[in-house]
């Protein structure tokens, strides 16, 4: 039962993406990017992955989308207000991050205000970075922290293409300490973590810095966050404890915390925002404080 209600649900935000493509077709036409190769894709996508599973589906795509130009599917963000943001896909898997967070809302951005200071802790190829960066407005700064170096280069990429001046991309770990760790790269490079998996196709394994985030923002001179999103693969708790000054110098900050890659992560990321005086609540894998 739960997947027909994940499915219909998926359908749902189709339906929804395409009535915001149609209804601006006209001024996405004249940003000069291919539509018509975009919604074939998006039409044809779920075919390889039925018949042949999510990872050999992602080597499909990547195959396919190495003969677009700048091997990118070029995708519209559904956002309100013009100029258009773009981002630039490389694979299914990248199309499965897309679809989370612009079409199924994953990380609830609508709680996202203008003038914001936002930390993107698991950037990726930075999908939630842009929506965050326009959200914020010139008024506000997006600080998008991604350690795996494919995924990093495909954010910077991403941000030239739409001339983005509101953030700060950061190529590095997060976690309690300053220091190194050793970081799984995963096939799908959205599952790259510091955590091994047993059930994921490891490429390989490179010795990384990492920092706790309240060393990265004295860095960059940021003492004031309104918002911080974490979807690290398993490395949220960790994060938080590296957090702890940001998190208690900013009582109303907001938060989405992914809290699903191991049996208690929920329960402990729970716990420990308790221990911080805050009312976190759960919400499906996620955990927020409004």
């Amino acid at each position: 039962m739960d997947i027909y209600k994940k499915l219909l649900k998926n359908r749902f935000g189709d339906i929804k993406y395409f009535f915001w493509l149609f209804k601006n077709w006209y001024n996405l036409k004249r940003d000069n990017y291919s539509l018509t190769s975009f919604l074939k894709y998006w039409i044809l996508y779920f075919f390889p992955r039925f018949f042949y599973g999510r990872s050999k589906s992602i080597d499909i795509s990547k195959n396919i989308i190495s003969r677009f130009k700048n091997n990118n599917l070029i995708i519209p963000l559904p956002i309100k207000n013009k100029p258009y943001y773009y981002i630039g896909l490389r694979d299914a898997g990248d199309f499965y991050m897309f679809r989370e967070v612009c079409v199924d809302d994953d990380y609830n951005v609508s709680q996202i205000k203008v003038g914001m200071v936002i930390v993107d802790a698991g950037a990726h190829i930075g999908t939630f970075t842009l929506l965050a960066s326009k959200m914020v407005g010139e008024q506000g700064k997006v600080i998008a922290i991604e350690p795996e170096q494919d995924s990093f280069l495909q954010l910077t990429k991403n941000l030239e293409i739409n001339k983005i001046k509101n953030v700060i991309p950061i190529n590095i770990g997060l976690s309690d300490f300053n220091g190194n760790k050793d970081f799984f790269v995963d096939k799908e490079s959205a599952c790259s973590s510091f955590i091994l998996n047993s059930d994921r196709q490891i490429i390989s394994k490179p010795s990384i810095k990492v920092k706790t985030l309240d060393s990265v923002l004295q860095e960059i001179n940021i003492d004031k966050v309104d918002f911080l999103k974490i979807d690290t693969e398993g490395a949220e708790l960790e994060i938080l404890k590296g957090a702890k000054q940001t998190i208690i110098e900013n009582p109303e900050i907001k938060m989405v915390i992914a809290s699903y890659h191991y049996p208690k992560e929920k329960e402990e990321v729970f716990q420990y925002l308790k221990s911080l005086k805050f009312s976190p609540k759960i919400l499906g894998d996620l955990i927020i404080i409004q």
